[in-house]
């Protein structure tokens, strides 16, 4: 009928509209993921140039990235400490390819050359060069504080050692440093006797003495706390005499000195709180000794005379 559109022209009319509509949808998205491969494109390259106070933290989130990506992404570590003015590259958020090793000779340029020997140096004075690996070797040598030597071997709490003479021997391990020290002097003399007890006591006396006031630990060997015989024992090891951590120990070391022919630096032996020796302190002259005495009291010096030490002194050692 004239002015009404027959079903056939309806649905060709339709259809012409859906293949109208279908191509404006693929231009459209056709568009979307060209602009989305652009953006992605800009943000992968995006750059960070480092600024003061910059890190990979810092950097990755104002990034909205993590600190591995970026590091991943420049090949540097996660730890690593950022030069100003160095441009970054920020990944969006994608771990970016790992970047090439350094090469292998850069890395062997930088480690340290092994060497067949170590240098070392005294800490003290009044260390000794052994004979052998003992307090009760024979002494080769007194080593002066900061004197130079080759590390040859270990062996428990020695070390063995040289001077630059070629001269051998061993040295309290706590005793020494590492790195050279100050002078080779030792070297020139290296068979020279030991020198008699007045010429190395004082040192040990004013290590001794330095230790007043530290409290008293039971059980302790350090300047945070000392008992007796670790008090003697830390004070001893200065300077190349290995104590054991007892008194009634150490009351068995070294030979007996009467009490008329004390030195300073000989131990000196009580009986206090129980059956045989138990307390051990050092004498330094005067008929004085330095201990540490007990809870509350610590490292102090006490007179032999005095009536309670007095009454319970055992004997004296002279151990060096």
């Amino acid at each position: 009928m004239p002015g009404i559109l027959s079903p056939i022209c309806l649905r060709k009319g339709w259809d012409d509209l859906g293949k109208m509509g279908l191509r404006v949808t693929t231009t459209y998205a056709i568009y979307a993921a060209i602009t989305l491969v652009l953006f992605q494109g800009s943000a992968a390259a995006a750059t960070h140039k480092v600024k003061a106070g910059d890190t990979l933290w810092s950097v990755a989130r104002k990034h909205h990235t993590t600190p591995k990506a970026i590091a991943r992404a420049n090949g540097i570590s996660e730890n690593a400490i950022l030069a100003l003015g160095k441009s970054l590259t920020i990944p969006d958020g994608k771990p970016a390819p790992k970047r090439t090793a350094p090469s292998r000779n850069w890395t062997r340029t930088t480690r340290p050359a092994k060497t067949a020997s170590a240098e070392v140096h005294t800490t003290c004075a009044g260390a000794h060069l052994r004979a052998g690996a003992s307090t009760t070797a024979r002494k080769v040598a007194k080593l002066p504080q900061g004197t130079t030597l080759t590390y040859i071997s270990r062996k428990g709490n020695w070390a063995k050692v040289a001077l630059s003479n070629g001269v051998r021997g061993y040295v309290y391990r706590p005793l020494l440093g590492h790195g050279p020290g100050a002078s080779r002097e030792a070297a020139a003399s290296p068979h020279r006797h030991e020198p008699d007890a007045a010429g190395t006591e004082p040192d040990l006396i004013r290590t001794a003495l330095a230790c007043r006031g530290v409290r008293y630990s039971r059980g302790g060997t350090s300047r945070g706390g000392f008992d007796c015989s670790g008090f003697t024992r830390y004070v001893f090891a200065k300077y190349g005499v290995a104590l054991p951590h007892s008194s009634a120990a150490q009351a068995r070391l070294g030979t007996p000195v009467n009490k008329s022919d004390l030195k300073a630096g000989d131990l000196v032996f009580f009986q206090t709180y129980r059956r045989g020796i138990s307390h051990v302190g050092i004498y330094i002259g005067n008929n004085n000794f330095v201990h540490a005495a007990t809870y509350g009291r610590g490292v102090r010096v006490d007179s032999l005379s005095s009536g309670y030490y007095a009454s319970r002194y055992r004997g004296a050692r002279r151990v060096k």
